[in-house]
């Protein structure tokens, strides 16, 4: 919500109301920090999204943006975004990275990123027989899943690409809103006059469709809709055409995007960190199969001021998969009971295969007599790991 609002600072959005951001019972979710004063996971997300200097990336459109709501210009400042598999490998060919300059009370875009290069209708010309306003044509080859094509409110229609010459097809993917085609056709052709059925569903049941294809050499596609689904026009996402691919160069459908923001003289000011599906939107189920991975924790300074105690915590992921959403707990050993509250500077975070980072822990020192033992929650694992910490 709060990256939303950045996105859209000073058009059409000058301010956020939060309703019911407190805790209401323990069992009710929508807090940012519960009953017992323990921070959760919203309250982490909120914090990184509200930072003066922000760099973040828009979900719906692939644009990356800085965010910055000082009272004063950053200048010279360099975003770069990394993009990474499933298994935490670097792939170079979608990263990207640019200087900026972002006036203060403003923001910039960066760049776009682009997760399908083999999508041979991205960015192409795309015509409709129909349109509603805002919806358009050219919104199914834009790469975004926010935006999409919708047609009048009756049959038939047909929205096609030209692909600027003729290439080899041999794949097309359909991302429909919910009001899609229940009987369509896919046509190809080579002057956009005379179309060649190369394709027909009677039955569809919408959402993402990936059509395989008899290899056709055409310079034009097109989706010809016979049937309505729903009374409302055809909605359709993105209208994505491949011809042979490489497979061993394709993206994992899950993956991990990771934002980097620094200043001119190469200092960070600002990082994010995003997991996102390129096949079907909002599945994680993937994040199922990654390893266990080896995590450890050391105590890397401790200090008491004034009955409050101040701790760095070193984790570090010692292994060649993915950790993924490690939560940090903090029980006392002697009651067994759960440190609270706590102030940290991050949690619910994620390492790459042997990243490792620091994490400040205030807590009042009388929470500590007896020592203090880390329960670490990792996706799917949980672990205790003791550390000699009392004050």
């Amino acid at each position: 919500m709060y990256e939303a609002w950045n996105d859209k600072m000073w058009n059409d959005a000058t301010g956020i109301l939060i309703w019911m951001s407190q805790s209401a019972y323990p069992s009710f979710v929508w807090q940012t920090y519960d009953y017992y004063y323990d921070a959760t996971g919203a309250y982490w997300g909120a914090k990184k999204a509200c930072e003066p200097l922000h760099v973040q990336w828009n979900c719906s459109d692939n644009n990356v943006k800085v965010i910055n709501t000082t009272s004063d210009d950053l200048k010279d400042a360099h975003v770069k975004a990394t993009i990474y598999d499933i298994n935490g490998k670097e792939r170079l060919e979608y990263g990207k990275s640019a200087k900026v300059n972002i006036p203060a009370s403003n923001l910039a875009e960066a760049f776009a990123l682009h997760f399908n290069p083999s999508d041979l209708a991205y960015g192409k010309k795309a015509v409709a027989s129909s349109s509603t306003d805002g919806k358009e044509a050219s919104m199914v080859t834009s790469g975004g899943s926010g935006s999409r094509w919708e047609s009048e409110y009756n049959d038939p229609q047909w929205i096609y690409i030209d692909l600027e010459k003729k290439e080899k097809i041999e794949r097309v993917i359909l991302k429909w809103e919910a009001a899609h085609a229940q009987e369509y056709h896919i046509q190809v052709s080579n002057d956009a006059k005379k179309w060649k059925t190369v394709y027909t569903r009677k039955n569809s049941e919408g959402g993402t469709e990936e059509i395989q294809l008899k290899p056709v050499t055409a310079q034009y596609v097109r989706l010809e809709c016979n049937s309505r689904a729903t009374h409302f026009g055809y909605s359709l996402f993105n209208f994505e055409i491949y011809g042979k691919e490489n497979m061993e160069m394709a993206l994992s459908p899950l993956h991990f995007i990771r934002l980097e923001l620094t200043d001119a003289n190469g200092n960070l000011i600002s990082d994010n960190f995003y997991w996102r599906n390129g096949v079907k939107e909002l599945d994680y189920t993937q994040l199922n199969t990654l390893p266990e991975a080896d995590l450890s924790c050391t105590l890397v300074s401790k200090k008491n001021t004034e009955g409050k105690g101040e701790i760095e915590i070193l984790v570090k992921n010692n292994s060649h998969t993915v950790a993924f959403g490690n939560r940090l707990r903090f029980i006392n050993p002697s009651t067994q009971e759960r440190i609270l509250p706590v102030i940290m500077s991050d949690n619910y975070f994620t390492l790459l295969p042997g990243e490792e980072k620091t994490v400040t822990v205030e807590v009042a020192s009388v929470f500590l007599n007896g020592g203090m033992d880390i329960l670490l929650k990792q996706y799917g694992k949980s672990e205790r790991k003791k550390l000699s910490v009392t004050f």
